[in-house]
């Protein structure tokens, strides 16, 4: 959002007609604060003032902007909509004052960003090169896998794991994250080292699961043509969708994760790769954004540090498997 926009604080004399663009700048911040208090202590205005205004907008268009009977403010199915569309006005303004100035569209301003839990380090990893690369620019971000939170919660751009229902956003295919299958050296040692699939029915999982889902653990893997299916005890079930790496790490059980989430632990030495050779299948990942007539240069430059980030944990990943496989193969 123009900050610009923004400080121009000073009061509209009676009968003056209203600032449509200070208004729905005002407006569009509010909805993304999720409260007036908020919104007015960013807008360095009083929560009074920007009450006021909010309702000067709602009289000028004829319709209700908020629902203020709940505890949470939340925007009316119409301000839910006019929202989406003063937000793509501000966007392609602040893209013009960019170009005009620089002659060219410049990350810039605050970007607001969903990830999904698997992503999270990978992407946090690589975040101060981001930012290196992109001083203007400040990030957002908060964990989620749920594409409705890019208008609930104001985000800009999410990255998703699992294909996307028709939902009137853009889903940008970026590639795939691949389950692996792993546990820690200490739980390896007190219950074997699995070296074919069916071995796993003697072990014990960790799991998640979501709280009104039945748990299953039907593990399916494939090497050639040779396709295999089998079933693991559950040891641990987490309902949360967090804690899974931790509990592993712990000695808990056999985990089945996406390989980026675990990275990190299977290079320190925390986590060890199962099964090499047997594929357990992939899914698709995607940087889910607002449908626009352009792309903000944020959300563009983010959605480019995805895929490299992507790219790069795909490549890694396989050297690391490599390597831990040769000095496996000398011991």
């Amino acid at each position: 959002m123009p900050r610009g926009l923004e400080s121009r604080t000073t009061r509209r004399p009676r009968g003056e007609a209203l600032d449509k663009l200070r208004a729905i700048t005002f407006f569009c911040r509010t909805v993304e604060a999720k409260s007036f208090a908020a919104a007015a202590q960013a807008l360095v205005v009083t929560p009074s003032a920007l009450s006021k205004l909010i309702g000067a907008l709602e009289q000028d268009l004829k319709f209700t902007l908020f629902n203020r009977s709940t505890r949470r403010l939340s925007p009316t199915a119409e301000g839910a909509a006019y929202y989406e569309r003063c937000k793509q006005v501000l966007q392609d303004l602040e893209e013009a004052e960019l170009t005009a100035v620089q002659g060219r569209a410049q990350p810039k301003g605050t970007l607001r960003v969903g990830l999904h839990p698997a992503l999270r380090l990978a992407a946090l990893r690589g975040m101060r090169g981001f930012l290196d690369a992109n001083p203007d620019l400040r990030v957002e971000t908060i964990t989620t896998n749920a594409p409705a939170t890019l208008l609930t919660d104001g985000l800009d751009v999410m990255l998703r794991i699992g294909d996307m229902a028709d939902s009137g956003l853009v889903a940008r295919h970026l590639g795939r994250a691949e389950f692996v299958v792993c546990a820690s050296p200490t739980y390896l040692r007190a219950w074997g080292k699995p070296t074919q699939p069916q071995d796993l029915a003697r072990h014990q999982a960790v799991i998640y699961a979501m709280p009104d889902e039945e748990p299953s653990t039907q593990w399916e893997f494939t090497k050639g043509d040779a396709r295999c299916a089998v079933t693991v005890p559950i040891r641990l079930i987490l309902r949360d969708g967090v804690g899974g790496i931790d509990a592993a790490v712990n000695g808990c059980g056999v985990l089945r994760p996406f390989g980026i989430a675990v990275e990190d632990a299977v290079c320190a030495g925390q986590l060890e790769l199962l099964l090499p050779g047997w594929s357990s299948g992939s899914v698709a990942v995607f940087a889910v954004f607002p449908k626009s007539r352009a792309i903000p240069a944020k959300v563009q430059a983010f959605v480019e540090f995805a895929e490299q980030m992507l790219s790069s944990s795909a490549t890694e990943a396989l050297d690391r498997r490599g390597r831990r496989s040769q000095d496996s193969t000398r011991q």
